[in-house]
């Protein structure tokens, strides 16, 4: 082999290595980069528009772009296979002077300078093509595709009908095979999956914590139903059709709600409207000796099983703040208003006139809880960050009524044990558990006591 062939082959093994690294860097480059990454540059109007327009569609038509750059890949290993090897062994030869070798000698010697010519290509082509550019495209994807767009575009033109004809090739296999070909428009996240991104874009510093909290109230409400959030019927003050103006604002200064249902013959179940207090104000300071039925307004009815969305979507759509939640048999189970839902989202927003004693689930001194018995069974479980195995079989609402079902025959006083927590009755009143006092083992976790892992996004925010 002429020294003008050493020269050449070692060009061709150059530009080889510099296409194999250019390939390898678009492939990791396409599979890094999402496309509203891409779309929020071009809206924002960042960077070249058009290779921006370019390397958004690459990303959408992700499978079609990568087997261009695996054949390019598949190219370059078959010119450093065929080049490369073949000039390194020969330079190895005649480094170690086989020219005054015998025919025995020198064939060994072939043997040898292949062996370490092949594993010194490798070495150079897996180092310096494959994982020199995958990290360079992993830690800077966008900058890597803007540089390799314009020219894959070209090369993919050149080799589409290859490209279009191992996808169909691929894709039959696969379907031959019993199973359907990926598609990455089809790509989705669940839930679980689009929280666990959000959090590490929190640590990279990419998302605030309060983004994410949001994201993860909003959809836990998408799961929840009217009867999950409802104030129910124990808890609801009504007043009656006969009564005047001037009885119910002496309600509304006694109780400070802004609205009241109104009911025919003190009945809950028979629901007419309600009684707004900007109403019940105005109309006290012109006549209060009318009846409430001057000021009534309408009220929308919902069944227990429908979701918060769609409640939320019908107060926008009859511009009202209260719906009356019915059960299955059209009896009044509560009341869901705007403030309900907003709080599924927001947290818990006290206002003038809500009492902090009303609050279900309150920590002692002593390390133990007062827990209401009109607490619900998700609001508990959220409350000590666990999964209450008892409770995941059950279709009641309320840890006072999951519990009298369990046993019937509690009284004040009783007690009794469920997964980590001691229960103790502490207030017991026409059969009906207003308090219990829990204990909780030191295996649980609550959220007061700041122990949950930071997979949590409130402790990710706490942090």
């Amino acid at each position: 082999m002429s020294s003008s062939a050493i020269t050449t082959n070692f060009i061709i093994i150059l530009v080889t290595f510099i296409f194999a690294f250019f390939f390898v860097a678009a492939e990791f480059a396409l599979v890094q980069t999402r496309s509203s990454q891409l779309e929020d540059a071009i809206q924002k109007g960042e960077g070249n528009k058009k290779k921006l327009q370019r390397a958004l569609k690459m990303v959408n038509n992700l499978n079609e772009y990568l087997s261009t750059t695996q054949v390019g890949t598949s190219i370059a290993g078959i010119i450093l296979g065929w080049i490369g090897e073949s000039t390194i062994e020969y330079l190895l030869i005649e480094v170690l002077g086989v020219a005054h070798i015998s025919a025995g000698g020198s064939s060994g010697l072939h043997a040898l300078s292949s062996i370490v010519g092949v594993l010194l290509l490798t070495y150079l082509e897996v180092v310096l093509t494959e994982i020199v550019p995958k990290n360079i495209s992993i830690d800077m994807p966008m900058k890597m595709l803007m540089l390799v767009v314009t020219p894959l575009r070209f090369f993919h033109v050149a080799v589409y009908p290859f490209v279009w004809l191992l996808n169909v090739s691929a894709s039959g296999i696969v379907r031959l095979m019993g199973m359907k070909p990926a598609d990455s428009e089809n790509e989705v996240f669940s839930q679980s999956e689009i929280l666990r991104l959000s959090k590490s874009s929190i640590k990279g510093g990419d998302m605030e914590p309060d983004d994410v909290i949001f994201m993860q109230r909003a959809f836990e409400l998408n799961d929840k139903v009217a009867k999950d959030i409802m104030v129910d019927r124990t808890s609801l003050y009504v007043v009656d059709i006969t009564d005047k103006v001037k009885d119910v604002i002496k309600d509304y200064l006694q109780q400070g709600f802004s609205r009241f249902p109104v009911v025919a013959d003190n009945d809950k179940d028979k629901v007419l409207g309600y009684v707004y207090a900007y109403d019940i104000v105005r109309q006290n300071q012109v006549d209060g000796d009318v009846g409430i039925s001057r000021i009534l307004r309408s009220v929308n009815t919902v069944p227990e099983t429908m979701p918060i969305q769609d409640i939320l979507s019908k107060m926008i759509k009859k511009q009202t703040p209260i719906v009356i939640v019915v059960d299955e048999y059209g009896g009044t189970s509560g009341i869901v208003t705007d403030k309900d839902i907003y709080e599924e989202l927001f947290g818990t927003v006290k206002d003038e006139i809500d009492d902090v004693s009303d609050e279900y689930i309150v920590k002692n001194e002593d390390g133990s809880y007062n827990v209401s018995g009109k607490t619900t069974l998700y609001d508990f479980e959220r409350y000590f960050r666990t999964d209450v195995s008892e409770f995941q079989k059950s279709d009641i609402i309320t840890v006072g009524g999951y519990l009298i079902e369990k046993f019937p025959n509690l009284q004040k006083g009783s007690t009794f044990d469920m997964d980590n927590f001691h229960f103790e009755v502490a207030e017991f009143d026409h059969g009906f558990v207003n308090w219990f006092k829990v204990t909780v083992d030191k295996k649980a976790v609550t959220k007061q006591d700041n122990l949950a892992s930071l997979t949590d996004v409130d402790d990710l925010k706490d942090k």
